[in-house]
């Protein structure tokens, strides 16, 4: 622009509507791009506090999967999430971790972090992979473990399962924050301890007794089965109840334990829930290479508020192996035991796409892995100074 000849200097947009700009746009690999071009979208882009907000509205990609052995297998081409999850392949491994975490297996995967349980120890540590950084969690205290005592454990112990959660309502929701849980069921009760990495520390949640959730119920070793699964901050597991098709589910907003139903699809076979978007959960069955999809209307509890929306045929051979809020993942057997290849479903566009192979023809316990990729968008996801034993592993 020019007046009288002149030529006017533009005036520069300020690094508060360029951060506005940056946020709106779609992907994250649409914003390293940017942040390449210039040194003043890179310093707006690398702030902590744009990253946290991009961070927030962009769910990071899918990357590959975890076996219990800590061995990755990336999302492969022509896979979306194939490039990020090459990136994330070459720097990401196991082998800063104390030389006592070579027999330890892989629990579980939440937002970049990995639990993992000593094999001859009760030892849990979560770590970052892609940072290089670990935090030992320190031992549930005995005066904890003695308040929960059970006199009719499950023979020959208790079922327990103990896997990662998002921060509690009271703490902080940033990217460092976390919980970790480990829940035990035995004869009559249900009951969970829960490490938050804010506080540093155990607590016991209060017990809760098999017969005030189902009346008369008699559970046994294999009460609970199929998949853990997870959607709006509450887990799910399903319950073998001759009676009915019913869910435990845990809400980690008010850490409860109560009952829900499964949609009548659910009946006979296993499922995945999903994240359907406006506060819904979502659950897809697979039965006779049929893929269906339920969304829960509403919280009433009431198998009747489950309302299918779509079938999707894939042929025989095809299983479901679990699900994140986003993706649902399945397996197929190749032929003559060969292996098995897996496929991730987009909750949002159903687009199945076939994501990495392996050798063993029945899969092995698998955590997906998600992450953003070794960029300027890859903050460490724990937090230094939880204890002072922590602060010395970093």
């Amino acid at each position: 622009m020019s007046e009288g000849g002149k030529e006017m200097a533009s005036l520069p947009v300020p690094d508060e509507l360029v951060a506005e700009i940056f946020l709106r746009l779609p992907t994250p690999a649409d914003l390293v791009r940017v942040a390449a071009s210039c040194v003043s979208f890179r310093r707006v882009a690398v702030h902590r506090s744009f990253v946290r907000r991009f961070r927030k509205l962009h769910a990071p990609p899918l990357l590959g999967l975890l076996d219990g052995a800590r061995t990755f297998h990336p999302a492969v081409p022509p896979h979306t999430s194939a490039p990020a999850a090459n990136a994330a392949a070459l720097v990401a491994d196991f082998s800063f971790l104390p030389a006592t975490a070579r027999a330890w297996a892989v629990q579980d995967s939440r937002d970049g972090r990995v639990l993992l349980h000593g094999a001859e120890t009760t030892e849990m540590l979560v770590c970052d992979p892609l940072h290089r950084r670990y935090l030992l969690l320190p031992p549930i205290p005995d005066d904890l473990a003695a308040s929960v005592e059970d006199p009719f454990p499950l023979p020959p112990q208790p079922w327990r399962q103990i896997f990662l959660a998002d921060p509690g309502e009271d703490e902080p929701a940033d990217e460092t924050s976390f919980r970790v849980i480990s829940m035990v069921h035995s004869k009559t009760k249900l009951f969970a301890f829960v490490f938050s990495s804010c506080s540093g520390q155990w607590r016991v949640l209060p017990s809760q007794r098999w017969d005030n959730l189902i009346a008369g119920f008699l559970p046994s070793a294999d009460t609970l089965v199929g998949f853990r699964e997870y959607s709006y901050r509450c887990f799910y597991w399903r319950i073998d109840c001759d009676a009915e098709k019913n869910m435990l589910v845990l809400d980690t907003r008010r850490m409860e334990f109560s009952i829900t139903e499964s949609p009548p699809e659910a009946n006979c076979s296993y499922g995945c829930m999903v994240e359907a978007g406006e506060n819904r959960p979502g659950m897809f069955v697979i039965t006779a290479g049929v893929l269906s999809y339920s969304i829960r209307q509403n919280y009433s509890g009431s198998s009747s508020e489950w309302q299918k929306e779509k079938t999707i045929s894939l042929g025989s051979g095809h299983f479901l192996m679990g699900s994140n809020e986003r993706y649902l993942l399945l397996y197929k057997l190749r032929p003559s035991c060969t292996g098995s290849d897996f496929y991730t479903l987009d909750v949002k566009t159903f687009q199945l796409e076939k994501m990495c192979s392996a050798s063993a023809y029945r899969p092995p316990k698998l955590c997906t892995y998600s992450n953003f990729p070794p960029s300027l968008l890859s903050l460490p996801a724990i937090s230094s100074g939880v204890e002072k034993e922590a602060e010395e592993c970093w």
